[in-house]
């Protein structure tokens, strides 16, 4: 199996979620009556920032070039940030329903 099997399809998903996050945010604060007021706000705000960062710095590792000799943990580390970036910016805003 060579590294661009793995490297291609993350970096794609990467993009389409940070896609559909930065347009979430972008829209959600450009509005003319945008605060941060209840617990909910705050919540769906601070993940989906968390969320971008992670999944910004799982782009960056995916793109940097690596070793052989730490291909495995590497890829294993880049691949635990890019499932807590996704993890953290949807439960953040499906838990922010309920309170």
């Amino acid at each position: 199996m060579e590294i661009k099997d793995y490297r291609q399809p993350m970096v794609t998903s990467i993009g389409v979620i940070l896609g559909f996050l930065m347009g979430f945010l972008g829209q959600w604060v450009t509005e003319p009556t945008f605060k941060l007021v209840t617990s909910a706000d705050h919540l769906v705000f601070a993940g989906s920032l968390l969320g971008v960062v992670l999944l910004l710095v799982a782009m960056y590792r995916m793109l940097s070039p690596v070793l052989p000799t730490q291909l495995m943990h590497y890829y294993r580390r880049t691949l635990q940030l890019y499932m807590c970036g996704i993890v953290v910016a949807f439960s953040s805003m499906v838990v922010s329903a309920f309170i």
